[in-house]
């Protein structure tokens, strides 16, 4: 009986079996069937999916994309344009190519696209109205008169808000070559292409220069660190302010050098020290008895040495420094600003003959004097001046004189102040008539005292 039932389940597995086999047979022919006018799965003709579908199918298909085909041109300085179907009457032209590729996919093995893909490229024909196409070619944005430009060599630009120097790069411009152009947007339309560079095509007349310019870089560079120096004078007692937008006015750029324009920055100090110095100038002036002068300047005053600070500007923009400082000065004053008398002065009335020395806007000392001879031209002349020097026990020498003196004190040439011990009297009318040959004749004690507190540049104010 167990021998009967084990037969009976070894022939039940076998039919089962059997019919599973048969019944896979019929649908593995059945799918072949299907196959036999029906592209394989994954079968990929120029790039579209035409998997499952028939050679006729694929046509239609593609009559649907070439109702939305346009062509994308792509060109320089994102400057794009499309041409679209309607403007060119394209119709594509078909070939038995999709019917050959269905020819050569055995249906028998359509099992093999489940485990890669069929790929074809074949090329697409179309048709088109050559006139319209021609016409709407001259009609792109690449062929208008207003977007052409020349090209145009690397160059160095200072831009102000960044206060830089910055190397623009070249531009090869946007000169279409008409015929290659043309040749290539037709093989577009032709080859049904969405989207062709221009630049890649070599449609342009001028390449891309794509190496960037190491010379001008190093100038670049160099240039920069001109302009980041910034320099802020006290020019007596104004504020000046030297930075980068005044100093790229004076940068020269040349083919292989960058320099700086010396006669701007000379007419920089020129001007400035013309507005700020004080030497030369008429000054106004209080006297101690209350008058309001004006005193023309002689050797006294504020004076920018000119070339000295031309030199040291010239120095530190090169070296791009950052500092605080005075110009070169070949003369100063007591004090900065237009006032640069101060309070401590020598004030001289040659009318009255009669001096005042002043420390910290306080009388420290008066006196007599007798100045310049007027009777025979030797007046003492008016105006404001700074001590020269001062020293002891001079020889003051003349045409007709020769003249020991204790303190002597010149502040206008070889006018000075000094001691005159062989007068007995000072003051009143004498130099009308018995004055001296222009200089300050003092007693001795006053003159000792004056020359205690003067120092060279010590202002010194002569009027009448």
């Amino acid at each position: 009986m167990e021998i009967k039932k084990k037969s009976v389940w070894k022939k039940l597995i076998i039919v089962t079996l059997i019919s599973c086999v048969f019944l896979s047979a019929i649908t593995y022919a059945g799918f072949a069937m299907f196959f036999s006018d029906h592209y394989y799965y994954q079968t990929i003709i120029n790039g579209s999916d035409y998997s499952y579908k028939t050679p006729m199918e694929a046509e239609d298909m593609i009559r649907q994309q070439l109702q939305t085909y346009f062509l994308e041109v792509e060109g320089r300085e994102s400057m794009n344009d499309t041409i679209m179907l309607a403007d060119i009457e394209v119709e594509y032209i078909f070939t038995d190519t999709l019917l050959g590729i269905k020819q050569e996919q055995n249906p028998a093995f359509w099992i093999l696209g489940i485990f890669r893909k069929f790929s074809y490229d074949i090329p697409q024909l179309v048709e088109y109205n050559e006139d319209m196409l021609e016409e709407r070619i001259q009609a792109l944005a690449f062929f208008q008169s207003d977007n052409i430009k020349p090209p145009n060599a690397a160059y160095i630009s200072y831009f102000e808000e960044e206060k830089k120097y910055t190397v623009v790069k070249s531009s090869p411009g946007t000169e279409i070559i008409k015929g290659r152009t043309e040749e290539v947007i037709k093989d577009a339309v032709r080859n049904m292409e969405r989207k062709i560079n221009l630049e890649e095509m070599e449609c342009y007349k001028f390449p891309l220069v794509v190496k960037e310019d190491e010379v001008l870089k190093k100038l670049a560079d160099q240039a920069n660190q001109y302009v980041s120096a910034k320099i802020t004078y006290n020019w007596n007692g104004s504020n000046v302010i030297v930075d980068a937008d005044l100093i790229s006015e004076w940068v020269v750029l040349e083919k292989n050098k960058v320099s700086l324009d010396e006669e701007k920055i000379r007419e920089f100090v020129v001007e400035r020290s013309k507005e700020n110095d004080t030497y030369g100038k008429n000054r106004m002036f209080r006297t101690s008895d209350g008058r309001e002068l004006e005193l023309r300047s002689g050797a006294y005053g504020w004076r920018t040495n000119r070339e000295a600070e031309v030199e040291a500007l010239i120095a530190a923009v090169q070296n791009g420094e950052i500092l605080e400082k005075e110009p070169e000065y070949s003369f100063t004053a007591a004090q900065s600003g237009k006032d640069d008398i101060g309070s401590t002065y020598v004030e001289i009335d040659l009318g009255k003959q009669h001096l005042y020395l002043y420390v910290d806007g306080e009388v420290v000392l008066e006196s007599d004097f007798v100045s310049g001879n007027t009777s025979r031209g030797w007046n003492t002349p008016a105006g404001v001046f700074g001590l020269t020097y001062k020293t002891k026990n001079a020889v003051l020498r003349g045409e007709d004189y020769e003249t020991p003196v204790n303190y002597w004190m010149p502040f206008n040439g070889n006018i000075g102040m000094h001691d005159a011990t062989w007068r007995g009297t000072f003051g009143g009318e004498i130099y009308q008539t018995n004055g001296s040959h222009g200089c300050i004749n003092l007693p001795l004690e006053n003159a000792k005292i004056i020359y205690e507190y003067l120092y060279t540049g010590f202002p010194v104010v002569c009027y009448y």
